[in-house]
C-alpha cells in the first residue's frame, strides 16, 4: 500500500479523531473533578461553620 491510498488517509483521520476524542474526555474529566472537589470543599466549609 502506498501513501497515496485513500485508506491510509482515512486511517490517519480516524486515529486523529480518536486522539482528539480522548483528549476532550480527559479535559472534561479533569474539569468535572475540579468542580466536584470545589463543591466538596464548599460543603465541608459549611458543615464546619455549624
Amino acid at each position: 500500500m502506498n501513501s497515496d491510498s485513500a485508506f491510509n488517509y482515512f486511517e490517519i483521520l480516524m486515529l486523529g479523531m480518536f486522539a482528539a476524542g480522548w483528549l476532550v474526555l480527559e479535559w472534561q474529566g479533569k474539569r468535572l473533578d475540579r468542580k466536584r472537589e470545589a463543591e466538596k470543599a464548599r460543603s465541608e466549609a459549611r458543615s464546619d461553620q455549624r
